[in-house]
């Protein structure tokens, strides 16, 4: 009975010490500083179960396509690009002051299945900057983007860009010839 009261207490005082530590404001919650080593391993490990677990009800097309792929490209180069950066392309100065700093896809998307990207893009990281695109996409146009992403840790600068560009624009019909003008007949000649 001693041993349980004793851990009780223990709690207890734990439980007010972390709550002097909370309302003191001792931890430093600006961006630009990182979080010491444990405080991002609990962070990681957490993100990485949680995904893990959640994303297990999802199920992913047979087959992603080049062409899903190429669509998801150009979405890509629209919204992501400048936190998480492409093949020859930094992240912009967005990505740059995220804490903790988005990943460089490219180099690390390559340990996620396509599943847990589909999850991820949809739902999004609370407290990291990652949004969730799932209330403003479809379910299709995530799977496009998760088609293009699994193929960038292969890519190349050159082919980035060239699946980045807009479609050439459909050629204009040709304006119609303007009428010709037919000469006034003669009056008759008398």
């Amino acid at each position: 009975m001693r041993f349980i009261a004793g851990f009780i207490a223990a709690l207890i005082i734990l439980a007010l010490a972390g709550l002097i530590y909370m309302y003191s404001g001792g931890y430093n919650v600006a961006a630009a500083v990182p979080d010491p080593k444990f405080v991002q391993w609990v962070l990681a490990t957490t993100m990485e179960r949680s995904v893990a677990k959640h994303a297990q009800g999802t199920s992913a097309p047979a087959q992603l396509t080049d062409e899903q792929a190429r669509e998801g490209a150009r979405s890509y180069n629209e919204t992501c690009i400048y936190c998480h950066g492409a093949p020859g392309k930094d992240p912009g100065d967005i990505g740059k002051g995220l804490n903790p700093e988005p990943p460089f896809l490219p180099d690390t998307i390559a340990r996620w299945n396509a599943a847990e990207v589909f999850w991820i893009i949809k739902n999004g990281f609370k407290m990291t900057g990652m949004p969730s695109f799932g209330p403003s996409h479809k379910d299709d146009e995530i799977w496009k983007l998760v088609a293009f992403v699994q193929k960038l840790p292969k890519m190349k600068p050159e082919e980035y860009n060239q699946m980045t560009q807009a479609p050439p624009a459909p050629a204009a019909p040709a304006a119609p010839a303007p009428p010709t003008a037919t000469p006034a007949p003669e009056p008759p000649k008398q």
